[in-house]
């Protein structure tokens, strides 16, 4: 990790104290010591410090006791997390023009084109493909989802890896007939959700304008993203699918998290992805214990400190099962649309959905009483 790390942990009016969260100091009891004495409530939790300050004050305790270069880089960092709090929701730049998230979460369906899918079994493959995968992602457009996708590897819990081959011969069908230029109306946006390069390219090729990667950005991947251009969604996840759950260690799942996805953005940018395109996810269910998903889930807002869309995929996962006493996937829509309601008051920027209707709808009261603005209410 490279450079200071700030996160806001908590609203408030923008010169007021407010908490804050510090990391990838080189000097960190110096700070601790040096912010202490400006008046701020200030304590260490591991490599953190976590203080109740104005940014004023926590600016000039860097200032005395931090290298030049290193203070006016927690300057930046620090009011820049001040600006992602309070502002809109920034928007997805796309090689078909910008995903506008400010007026509240984008919708994207998941059309699993696997046979081993967690939410469906595979109902829309291996028959009838790509017909049925085609069929499920229109009606889903059509309902609502501004982004569409497309995966043919599961990655739920123990999941076994697909060969590239079998994965190119899933996605790339279904991807050039959302993509094709007489397709219907409403054309959404198509993702990709892969974590091969090869995968990713030839998905780009046949119309993707985003990669969903859940692998956390290995070079290769993030070489093709800067190269073609598309958008990507950077998500934190430990082990693979087939091990994950074996790591759930967190000091503190939330910094952890959003120093782990702080880090995803800097290797995207120094790769040549701009910014601009980038989206990030904390993983919920990977990795991730039930306590672990709700302490994330909570965090969006501090998410937003890292001035980028927050992607929230609960969906239908399994630690909404343990919560609604052991419900099959099927018996989970209520546990998914009470998350995709907090989230959206919380101001996440894409929420990715298997149930697209009911999730419209949720939203739609949810943004009405978030916003408080009988223009939305009568909209």
């Amino acid at each position: 990790m490279v450079g200071p790390i700030v996160r806001v942990a908590g609203a408030g009016l923008p010169e007021a104290p407010r908490p804050f969260v510090v990391s990838g100091v080189r000097s960190l009891e110096e700070l601790r010591a040096a912010w202490a004495a400006s008046g701020a409530r200030v304590r260490r939790e591991g490599n953190r410090l976590v203080g109740t300050s104005t940014v004023e004050a926590l600016v000039r305790a860097a200032g005395r006791c931090l290298r030049d270069d290193e203070a006016r880089s927690l300057e930046r960092a620090a009011r820049d997390a001040i600006a992602a709090w309070a502002d809109p929701t920034p928007t997805l730049e796309l090689p078909q023009g910008a995903l506008e998230l400010a007026g509240g979460p984008a919708l994207m369906g998941i059309v699993n084109v696997t046979p081993d899918s967690f939410f469906d079994g595979g109902v829309v493959y291996p028959g009838n493909h790509p017909d049925a995968a085609v069929r499920l992602a229109r009606r889903l457009a059509a309902e609502g989802a501004a982004i569409i996708d497309v995966g043919g590897e599961s990655t739920r819990p123990g999941a076994d890896p697909v060969d590239e081959a079998e994965e190119l011969a899933r996605v790339v069908p279904v991807i050039e007939a959302l993509a094709a230029a007489n397709a219907p109306e409403p054309k959404p946006v198509v993702s990709i959700d892969t974590m091969k390069p090869e995968v990713a390219r030839q998905a780009v090729a046949a119309g993707a304008q985003l990669v969903n990667d859940v692998s956390g950005g290995p070079p290769e991947l993030l070489e093709v993203v800067a190269r073609t251009g598309v958008g990507y969604v950077f998500m934190h996840r430990r082990g693979t699918p087939k091990d994950m759950q074996q790591h759930v260690d967190y000091g503190d799942v939330v910094g952890d998290v959003f120093d782990a996805l702080t880090d995803g953005l800097r290797r995207c940018v120094a790769a040549g992805i701009p910014e601009s395109r980038i989206a990030v996810d904390p993983g919920i269910g990977f990795a991730k214990t039930v306590a672990q998903n709700c302490a994330l889930l909570r965090a969006v807002p501090e998410l937003r400190s890292l001035g980028r869309p927050v992607v929230v995929g609960a969906s239908r996962k399994s630690f909404l099962g343990k919560l609604l006493d052991g419900e099959s996937t099927a018996d989970r829509l209520e546990g998914s649309l009470a998350c995709a309601a907090l989230a959206t008051a919380d101001r996440a920027g894409v929420l990715r959905v298997h149930d697209v209707a009911e999730t419209a709808r949720a939203v739609r009261v949810a943004r009405a009483i978030a916003a408080a603005d009988d223009a939305v209410v009568r909209a």
